[in-house]
């Protein structure tokens, strides 16, 4: 039968308490001691992490800032080269105008010289006509005159 002896309950204790300390004093410390490193270095990687996050953070808000101000740049110098490609393609057209109005004219000026030395080579042709019919007239005319008075 099973019997209860004290001296086995204090033995029993006794080598708890022994194996506890041993244990205590070669593992459980040990085994803290590692676990506690790898916490902190769990700690200190996690904690690099985030400043690295916090510095890519900072990069990032850098980086559109540089952007946002690189579009602004962009869209200034587009508006920039509009405003002058307008100004260039008014010019051109005044000018375009202005030449269009001298080719006007001139082509009115030439058509008014031509008109005219037409107008002149007309009234010399005319006159030129007059003094043939004229003499004709003349020469005919005193023929006539010549055969009225011989009849």
């Amino acid at each position: 039968m099973l019997s209860i002896n004290f001296f086995n309950i204090l033995f029993t204790i006794v080598n708890v308490l022994v194996i506890y300390w041993i244990l205590d004093k070669f593992l459980f410390k040990r085994v803290m001691k590692v676990i506690s490193e790898r916490k902190d270095d769990i700690k200190e990687k996690y904690d690099e992490a985030e400043r690295r996050e916090q510095d890519a953070e900072k990069e990032k808000k850098k980086y559109m800032q540089k952007q946002d101000a690189a579009e602004q740049e962009a869209a200034k110098i587009i508006r920039e080269a509009r405003l002058e490609a307008d100004k260039i393609h008014d010019r051109r057209i005044k000018e375009a105008s202005v030449e269009a109005d001298h080719i006007r004219d001139k082509a009115r000026i030439d058509a008014k010289d031509i008109k005219e030395r037409n107008l002149a080579e007309s009234r010399e042709a005319i006159s030129a006509l007059a003094m043939m019919a004229a003499k004709r007239i003349l020469e005919n005319g005193g023929e006539s005159d010549a055969a009225g008075k011989n009849s």
